[in-house]
């Protein structure tokens, strides 16, 4: 996959608003190099909010960023306005069901900016941009991310795609992971308590509360995510009887009580083996919250880029982790290119009437 991004974000200066893009992969190591067009729209800020204009860019082969300009000169835009770039004729989300090569991904995500609203003062959008991605029960999941630095509240591969997975196994388009599919069923008649490590952005847990009824999902990382998070937080459509919360969780430290007190069926992990330096603290915090939880499920998706990575299986084979079952998930890419996010289940070996 390709994420459009805001080098600059969208700024008013006169009677043009100005942004600079790029499309890159997910942790930006590489940059899209073929021809495209794209659409950019500058939207009223509200759901599905009024197109005031439309414009055309090209992307072509090889290039690094592209300037993305409208005179608004002659314009009646009503404020706050956003600015929506995407591949051509994608209207106002991304989907995770409708894709023609039914891998359910897609190539590009197209980005939304925050709002511009000179009437406010607010000539320059804030760095961070909004995807939006309709699941297969017509909810948009919305979440925010940086574009700064930063790579830790970013959206990663491997959680969108075990978004999507999720989203495809709750309407029986997809299986593989046997045990989870117990777990979610069983929503229907007992609270689910789940728990997100390495949330960044959120996008898994905030995308299993608006699939799943009946669910507790609380977003753990560190202190540093609690403002991209909450805003991600609060822009949820959760499924019926279903809530979502944010708990600051540093792996080194132990639980929090409010985490060790209460009782937890499902762990979800995503995109948080690719520094092996953090996956002893990772494979710890599984064994702390086994021993409170010791018929909790982890749900862990990787998209693994170097061999440093493998250690975790070493560790959670060492701490009594097993494996249960799996999926590999081809990502779809214009280029061609045939990376694949991993997904798997562990429970702990002494996991009553693990079998």
């Amino acid at each position: 996959m390709r994420y459009i991004r805001f080098l600059k974000p969208p700024k008013i200066k006169g009677n043009t608003i100005t942004a600079l893009i790029t499309i890159t992969s997910d942790l930006g190591e590489s940059f899209f190099s073929e021809r495209i067009q794209l659409t950019g729209a500058i939207h009223k800020a509200v759901p599905n909010g009024e197109i005031y204009q439309t414009k055309m860019f090209k992307w072509e082969e090889h290039m690094r960023s592209l300037v993305v300009e409208f005179n608004i000169k002659n314009s009646d835009i009503g404020w706050p306005a956003r600015l929506h770039v995407s591949l051509r004729n994608v209207p106002h989300s991304d989907h995770f069901g409708k894709h023609d090569s039914g891998i359910n991904l897609p190539n590009i995500v197209s980005a939304w900016s925050d709002i511009l609203d000179p009437t406010e003062g607010i000539s320059e959008a804030t760095r961070t941009v909004e995807r939006r991605f309709t699941a297969l029960n017509g909810r948009v999941i919305n979440i925010w991310e940086e574009t700064g630095e930063s790579i830790a509240r970013h959206l990663w591969d491997a959680g969108i795609a075990l978004s999507a997975h999720l989203d495809r196994m709750v309407f029986l388009e997809a299986g593989g992971i046997s045990s989870v599919e117990q777990l979610t069923g069983s929503a229907t008649f007992k609270r689910l308590h789940v728990l997100e490590l390495g949330a960044g952005c959120g996008i898994v847990g905030i995308s299993f509360a608006q699939l799943i009824p009946d669910c507790e999902v609380t977003l753990t990382d560190l202190p540093e995510a609690t403002e991209i998070i909450q805003r991600n937080i609060e822009g949820i459509n959760p499924a019926m009887n279903s809530s979502v919360k944010f708990q600051p969780l540093n792996w080194d430290d132990p639980l929090p009580s409010s985490i060790e007190n209460g009782p937890v069926d499902l762990v979800l992990v995503a995109d948080c083996t690719y520094n092996p330096d953090s996956s002893p603290a990772l494979v710890k915090t599984f064994g702390a919250i086994v021993r409170q939880s010791p018929k909790a499920a982890i749900l862990i998706a990787m998209k693994i880029r170097h061999e440093g990575e493998l250690v975790f299986f070493y560790l959670m084979k060492n701490a009594g982790f097993v494996k249960d079952n799996g999926v590999k998930i081809l990502l779809p890419d214009l280029l061609g290119a045939q990376e694949q996010v991993e997904i798997y289940v562990f429970h702990h070996q002494t996991r009553p009437s693990y079998s």
